[in-house]
């Protein structure tokens, strides 16, 4: 029986408005944004009604004779009916004074049917899915289902309304707003300055909270970040090319690959080199953060003697292997071979290596081995010249090992020191080799302390690196994985004098020492997004990279008892919590992610938890929401709560318009406006967070004005409230402005406006009123 059942439909409703519509012309005005062609469930309706739309649209008069001959024209007057059809559409409509209430009936039971319609599709998806994955069938299936939604709006407006009666609301408006004792008319925010310019957020309201991504931590542009192939890119050719898998340190200490989500040029800015007790060195800005023992703090906190964190191994190896010999004859070659001569040749006078160096190369083939040389850039390189090629580093882990212990054949050493510590090493006079070395052996955790030594030859004094490998664990990593080619009964002695097996650590972090803290200069600085941790790991060292907005949701929902919606589209769910968490509870972020929290901190933790489960605040962490989507969840969760107080979007460009053929500002342009419908639909404050051009960093004035809004100058149309973040400390280490941040609103379109200071306490990622002499001098 099911397969009888008939669409739904209302004949009489469809006859009562199309026979309206010709009874009075003038109607087509209130339902032409109410009704399409496709709502119609009759083809003769439909016919007539393409037909109504067609003459309404040329200004001409649609009557039963107008009509007949538009049809006839076209050849479909009898597939509509005929004459006798249309007159009998007019005769049996008794008025058109109810035409809306037809025309509404029309459109609900076109929604049924398209929803039937969608249903029977998605179902028939899931028994023919035709190579799609499940994932991929359920977006077609949200995209349909999104897609009716969307037809809730149409004639849902109310239209044009006589100014006498707005202007009685607005009255009473007035009215109700002079009795009241508070200036705030909207939506407090909890930020007494910017509540006094604003009057709070004000409902039906787009908000534009807009700040430059990385605030300043960027790292120099020559940085070396390694990639999860094995390879080792600067980070100015990884911010060219916008693309790569690198490394992140999780909440479990262990390191994990991950895509950033932007890639920022931070123009030039003054760089400081930090260099740690085992000879790794990074050039910074100021403002950039380091892991430390208490958490994340940024370089213009720390100082010589303080520990920061600095991997202790780096799991990666790559895929593209070479053959054995031509490892063997780099290993060699790079360390002791004369690349300047007419052939390159192994200066090493050792039997056991001469004979598998020219067993090498004989496998290789002579002729070869130079034209290789000369293609990887070694050929013509002097001692203090040399490096490991590109190759190398995407070694798989057994030809790196072969490598390394033939390297450490012609410059390396296993000894014994008289106090009885083993002791590894490796000296070249190249910094450039000394370094590579230094890493590469960190891929198979073993830790090498890099030092310069000033050495006395027989041209005067001269520089060196050298590398001593004394943990016991990374010695004893060292022997069972790599070792050293003709030194075997050396290292034997070292195995020896390991007391006892070493003990092994879950974590990939160890905390190494600072040593120095140098100006460099200005640079030209880099920095990537990290998604969920925020750090990436630069030359050895583990480095950090929406606070405002997410204050404003916190009081919303928290001071003001408003159901607030957040759509977090660059962090997930549980870690806008946890930043939550420890906002409220004023503990450092860092502990927070790690659980390492100190025994007076669990309290505050409990606290904050308890105050948020008490809270309204709904978290949506769906990556690249379209507006479709976006403005269909927050209706229903209006709809459920029967109120809604806010509504934070983070941030406006990772939304994405399916099946947008236009280029991304005009893409921003479509993005903006829906938000801005959005606001007016739901009446409540939308806070949408936005990124600014990097063109800002390149004028004396970091303080950035409309026209940096990144992607859209639409953005700015758009917008009710325009508010930007700045914070002099970022651009400028020496400034009296630390932990203050200037929020400027640039743009209001009820209100003044200008700028006012709020205290930022980073470590708990919260912002807070700004007091004369809050950090110990008077500020103005």
């Amino acid at each position: 029986m099911d397969s009888l059942r008939v669409p739904p439909h209302n004949i009489h409703a469809e006859q009562s408005l199309l026979g309206g519509l010709m009874l009075d012309n003038s109607t087509w005005d209130r339902i032409a944004d109410m009704v399409v062609e496709r709502d119609l469930y009759r083809r003769e309706h439909r016919l007539i009604f393409r037909a109504v739309t067609k003459l309404a649209g040329d200004d001409q008069p649609f009557d039963v004779v107008t009509l007949a001959e538009t049809l006839e024209r076209t050849e479909q007057l009898d597939a509509a009916g005929g004459l006798s059809y249309l007159g009998t559409l007019v005769n049996e409509t008794p008025s058109a004074a109810n035409i809306k209430a037809y025309a509404r009936i029309v459109r609900e039971t076109s929604v049924l049917r398209q929803m039937i319609a969608a249903g029977t599709d998605i179902a028939d998806s899931g028994y023919n899915p035709a190579g799609r994955d499940a994932s991929e069938l359920l977006d077609a299936a949200e995209r349909r289902v999104f897609e009716i939604a969307e037809q809730e709006t149409r004639g849902g407006g109310a239209g044009f309304q006589p100014i006498k009666a707005l202007l009685t609301r607005a009255v009473e408006r007035i009215d109700d707003l002079y009795r009241r004792d508070e200036p705030i008319t909207g939506l407090a925010t909890g930020f007494t300055d910017f509540d006094m310019m604003t009057s709070g957020l004000q409902p039906s309201d787009l908000i534009i909270v807009a700040g430059r991504p990385s605030m300043g931590k960027c790292v120099e542009a020559g940085t070396e970040v390694l990639l999860d192939d094995g390879s080792v890119e600067t980070i100015a050719t990884i911010v060219g090319r916008r693309r790569a898998r690198l490394l992140t340190l999780g909440d479990d200490w262990r390191l994990h690959p991950v895509v950033p989500t932007d890639y920022v040029d931070d123009g030039i800015k003054p760089v400081l080199r930090v260099t740690t007790r085992l000879g790794r060195e990074i050039e910074t800005t100021a403002s950039h953060p380091y892991l430390t023992p208490t958490g994340w703090r940024p370089l213009a906190e720390l100082s010589v003697g303080e520990p920061v964190a600095v991997p202790r191994r780096l799991p990666v190896f790559g895929d593209s292997p070479l053959r054995d010999c031509e490892v063997r004859l780099l290993g060699y070659l790079i360390g002791d071979g004369c690349l300047t001569a007419a052939a390159p040749k192994l200066t090493n006078a050792d039997p056991r290596i001469q004979a598998d160096f020219v067993a090498a190369v004989a496998a290789f083939g002579g002729d070869a081995l130079t034209r290789r040389l000369d293609g990887l850039g070694l050929w013509g390189k002097g001692a203090n010249g040399k490096f490991v090629p590109a190759p190398v580093f995407r070694l798989p882990k057994e030809q790196l090992a072969v490598f390394l212990n033939r390297l450490f054949a012609t410059d390396g050493w296993a000894t014994v020191l008289a106090t009885g510590q083993p002791q590894l090493g490796y000296g070249t006079v190249s910094e450039r080799l000394g370094r590579q070395v230094q890493h590469l052996l960190l891929r198979f955790g073993v830790i090498a302390k890099c030092r310069r030594r000033e050495l006395t030859g027989p041209n005067g004094p001269a520089l060196a690196w050298q590398l001593d490998i004394t943990d016991p664990v990374s010695i004893q990593t060292f022997v069972t994985e790599i070792g050293i080619f003709s030194k075997e009964a050396a290292l034997e002695r070292v195995r020896q004098a390991l007391e006892c097996r070493p003990e092994q650590t879950d974590r990939d972090v160890i905390w190494d020492e600072i040593v120095a803290i140098e100006s460099v200069g200005p640079r030209q600085v880099y920095d990537l997004t990290i998604p969920q941790t925020h750090n990436f790991i630069a030359n050895d060292i583990c480095v950090h990279n929406t606070s405002f907005a997410m204050n404003l949701a916190e009081h919303a929902a928290i001071q003001g008892g408003k159901p607030v919606a957040v759509f977090s589209m660059e962090m997930p769910g549980d870690a806008l919590a946890m930043r939550m968490m420890a906002s409220l509870g004023r503990i450092d972020s860092h502990r927070v992610r790690t659980g390492k929290l100190e025994d007076d901190e669990w309290p505050r933790l409990t606290s904050a938890v308890n105050i948020l489960a008490a809270a309204s605040l709904f978290i949506d962490d769906t990556p690249a929401l379209s507006p479709t989507e976006l403005r269909a969840r927050a209706r229903r969760l209006k709809r459920e709560h029967g109120d809604l107080g806010l509504v934070v979007i983070d941030y406006l460009q990772l939304m994405q318009v399916p099946g947008s053929n236009e280029n991304r500002t005009t893409e921003i342009s479509a993005i903006s406006r829906s938000l801005k419908a959005l606001a007016k639909e739901l009446a409540v404050p939308v806070i949408a967070l936005s990124q600014l051009n990097r063109s800002l960093e390149q004028r004396p004035n970091k303080r950035p004005v409309m026209s940096d809004l990144r992607e859209s100058g639409a953005i700015e149309q758009d917008a009710d409230l325009i508010v930007f973040i700045y914070r002099d400390e970022v651009y400028n280490p020496e400034s009296k402005d630390k932990g203050v941040a200037e929020i400027i609103i640039s743009k209001q379109r009820n209100g003044p406006i200008g700028s006012l200071r709020l205290a930022f306490l980073g470590k708990y990622t919260k912002f807070e009123n700004y007091t004369d002499n809050y950090y110990g001098e008077e500020m103005h």
